[in-house]
């Protein structure tokens, strides 16, 4: 990948790109009536910016990251619809949002809460820049269910262990749990109206890049919390993630994968 771009950026396409159908349907679940200028907070690689574009044929979807190479990215997956002036692509920071208040007819933020030390800084800018009763759509995953795979239960329990082994305090998880405390932190920026739909996406064979994604999965998951494991299960887990193991997930007869996501709706309250 390219410099500056985050290490997650490779595993990362490898989702959207395994998954693409899927999150174009939930984007048709975005009360949009096309001709809205919305804003993609956090845009990444321009992912989810493309199909916010396509729900806008007569509107603006404007793409907003911190990172100059993922504008970049953004910039050649997006190139068909900046020229015909349907995107736009914006540097800036969602701590201090360019835009004065009252802007935006929408704002979406897409598996980007967790990114944020101060959620609700964050969505007391969002609400600044929204018009009155304007839309805010967060989609974000469940944690704990974010990813199910078919591997061994008690191997998949060992993990989940090791990985929220050190959970701290709810200061610190409340990014990586955003929908389990969703409401009040939404309705606490001065949002009505919220709404939390769980969407259960789920595969029973593996097309060539859910494969690529679930090998960099489990590969990144040894990296982060191999060393916490027992040498077995530290073994088990790279055998899953080995194309030359006869254990290789992706290719496991009762292979199943699942991902539960979690798309959250609020309109944005009227001003003193």
């Amino acid at each position: 990948m390219e410099r500056d771009i985050p290490d997650y950026a490779e595993r990362l396409d490898a989702m959207h790109q395994a998954l693409v159908d899927d999150f174009r349907r939930l984007m048709g679940k975005l009360p949009l009536r096309g001709g809205e200028r919305v804003l993609d907070a956090g845009c990444g690689d321009g992912f989810f910016t493309k199909l916010l574009s396509e729900r806008l044929p007569q509107g603006e979807a404007i793409g907003l990251d911190t990172l100059p190479a993922y504008l970049q990215a953004a910039e050649r997956r997006l190139k068909e619809q900046l020229d015909e002036g349907r995107v736009r692509l914006v540097e800036g920071d969602v701590n201090r949002l360019p835009f004065t208040d009252g802007a935006l007819d929408a704002i979406c933020s897409f598996h980007s809460m967790q990114s944020y030390p101060d959620i609700p800084h964050v969505l007391s800018e969002f609400h600044r820049v929204l018009k009155p009763g304007g839309v805010l759509s967060i989609l974000e995953t469940d944690n704990i269910h974010s990813i199910m795979l078919s591997w061994p239960p008690d191997l998949e329990l060992a993990v989940r262990q090791a990985e929220h082994r050190e959970i701290g305090s709810e200061d610190s998880y409340i990014g990586t749990y955003f929908p389990r405390f969703a409401p009040r932190l939404v309705e606490g920026a001065g949002f009505t109206e919220f709404t939390r739909e769980y969407v259960f996406i789920h595969r029973q064979q593996p097309s060539e890049a859910l494969e690529q994604y679930i090998e960099l999965y489990l590969k990144n998951l040894i990296e982060r919390v191999g060393e916490r494991l027992s040498e077995a299960n530290r073994e088990r887990l790279k055998r899953l993630a080995d194309r030359d193991s006869k254990d290789y997930l992706p290719r496991r007869p009762n292979f199943f994968f699942g991902s539960l996501q979690v798309l959250m709706l609020a309109r944005a309250g009227g001003r003193p």
